[in-house]
């Protein structure tokens, strides 16, 4: 077993290969289970090599090895993965060794007619504008801009949740 395989170097790919893959008689050969999904690769730094992690993907498949796409999510409600689609699906293009194509979740079955948070108004997703309005650009000063965001979402914030404690109050 071999998790987080996302992670992998070609040097790594290549140790699971002669332990796992190369030409040993069959009842000699371990399984082989890989965990990994490319659209975690974060280790670049550390020599994770998509490319590398393809190719390894391909040689298990090539070997007779299956592939199981693990798509349904036990965390989010669906409208929360419906956003996450609509905003990712259009700007991840699969490119070969460095970006995967996307992948859709599915909620699980415990929450797949779940709405998520459905009270006050509220909804399980919002999009918050967190700058300044068009009036107010003049006043404040580009090395500033990121805190003055921060500072207006912060105050959207506090104001949502004495909203909503009020309302629960009543």
């Amino acid at each position: 077993l071999v998790d987080e395989f996302q992670d992998t170097d070609a040097g790594q790919c290549e140790l699971v290969a002669r332990l796992a893959l190369d030409e040993l008689p069959t009842e000699h050969q371990p399984g082989l289970f890989l965990v990994g999904d490319p659209k975690q690769s974060i280790y670049g730094w550390r020599n994770a090599d998509l490319a590398a992690y393809a190719g390894f993907v391909a040689r298990v498949e090539q070997a007779g090895g299956q592939i199981a796409i693990l798509d349904v999510n036990f965390r989010s409600v669906p409208p929360i993965l419906a956003e996450v689609e609509r905003c990712v699906q259009p700007v991840m293009q699969a490119e070969e060794g460095r970006q995967p194509a996307f992948q859709p979740l599915h909620a699980a079955p415990p929450v797949e007619g779940d709405p998520g948070f459905d009270q006050h108004g509220r909804r399980a997703v919002e999009h918050w504008v967190s700058w300044a309005h068009e009036s107010d650009k003049g006043k404040i000063g580009p090395s500033t801009a990121a805190d003055h965001a921060r500072e207006l979402e912060a105050q959207a914030i506090a104001q949502d949740l004495a909203e909503l404690r009020a309302r629960d109050a009543l």
